[in-house]
Formats: structure tokens, sequence, C-alpha cells
């Protein structure tokens, strides 16, 4: 599982950010501060490093040098400054992507994880023991058969798929999916969807279950 490291003064760019990457199904751990971020990448190995230039402590572009004697990891600049020379400061200093703020979650994870595929750490495919998924084209393998999900199904199947028996409500579901921008029915409409186009799969991949009270999750296969 990639382990990313974000950096930022804001609290809620951070819970935000982590909660959406974990969705994907990385692992995050945060840093408020640059002396705090230098502490956590001398003591571990991180496969992406996000970083805000504007902190109390330490500008990001001094952060972004002092990293590049440290780690190999693609580092991506999220801030709010959002001028040419300050894309180039920050790509300058090691930086190998600029983001600027505001930006949208779904342009956020594509491109964190463009990064680590460039870097080689994550490919387009992730295989399991029973089955692979193309997360580029959206497409699960089992079985010697193939099912291409849309977009919204594909990231039902990768929050369930990251989270093995946790169940989300309907709730959680049209915030994270929708961005609670659609009405309760549409999702029992996703999950049954789901549900057809990988139940040749069930035996690799598993099941999804409806738990009465607490929403959907996907069960592990039976062996």
């Amino acid at each position: 599982m990639p382990l990313i490291l974000l950096i930022d003064d804001q609290e809620g760019i951070l819970t935000a950010n982590s909660e959406y990457l974990v969705e994907m199904g990385m692992e995050v751990e945060c840093a408020d501060t640059g002396l705090k971020a230098l502490d956590r990448l001398r003591s571990k190995r991180y496969d992406c490093v996000v970083l805000d230039v504007l902190l109390p402590d330490i500008d990001g572009f001094s952060i972004c040098k002092a990293a590049r004697t440290i780690t190999d990891a693609p580092i991506l600049f999220l801030s709010c400054m959002e001028e040419t020379d300050d894309k180039v400061r920050g790509l300058m200093a090691g930086g190998d992507d600029y983001m600027c703020k505001p930006y949208s979650l779904k342009e956020f994870g594509a491109r964190v994880q463009a990064l680590m595929r460039r870097s080689g750490i994550v490919g387009s495919e992730s295989t399991h023991a029973n089955y692979h998924v193309d997360t580029e084209k959206r497409i699960i393998y089992a079985l010697g058969k193939g099912a291409v999900l849309s977009e919204r199904e594909f990231v039902l199947f990768e929050l369930l798929r990251a989270h093995p028996e946790k169940p989300f409500s309907t709730e959680e579901l049209l915030e994270k999916i929708w961005q609670g921008n659609a009405e309760a029915n549409v999702v029992s409409t996703l999950v049954s969807r789901l549900r057809r186009k990988i139940e040749f799969a069930e035996d690799s991949v598993g099941r999804i279950a409806s738990a009465y009270g607490e929403g959907y999750c996907l069960l592990p296969p039976k062996h």
C-alpha cells in the first residue's frame, strides 16, 4: 500500500486530502510544519510527498530542497501561490508537479497516482491472487473474463475494496461519490449495477452485501 506524506498547516485541507487518498487505497501521514515534515522524511520512506509552500516555520521551497537530500519520492506542490514564477521555483527546487488551490479532490488524487506511476511505484494495474484491476481503463479481470465499470461504479468498487467488510451507509456513499448532490435512491441503483457487473468474479473479488441499518460492504470471497 503506497505511503503518502501530506504537509500543510491547514487542518481542513489535511483532513480532506487524507480521507480521499485513504479511500483510494493509500496510507497517509500528515505534518503541519516544515520541521515535523523533515523529521518524518528522515525516519521513514514515503512513496509521494504533497507539499504546501506557505508554512509557519520553513517555506515549502526550502523543504523541497532539503527533502531532495533525503528522498527521491515524487513531490507535488499544492499551493495558493499561482504565479508562473512560483511554479517554476517549485519545480527548480526539486518538485515534480505543481497544483494550485482551490482544486478538485478528483484531480488531486489522479495527480498523486500519476506521479507514483511515472516513478514506478504503482502501475496502472493492480494484480491480486485471482484477479487484477486496470485502474486507467476501469476494467476488472477474473476467470478469463472482464467487466468495464463506469466512473462512479469504479469509485464505489475501489472504496469498498479498500475497506473490506466495513459497511458504508447510504449517506456516506452519497457524500463520497456524489458530494451530497444526489437523491438517496441513486446509491441502491449504483450498488445493483456494480453487483451485476462483478457477479462473475465473486469467487475472486468478493461479494457486495447489504447490512440492514448499516449500509453496504464488500465481503471477502469464500474459500
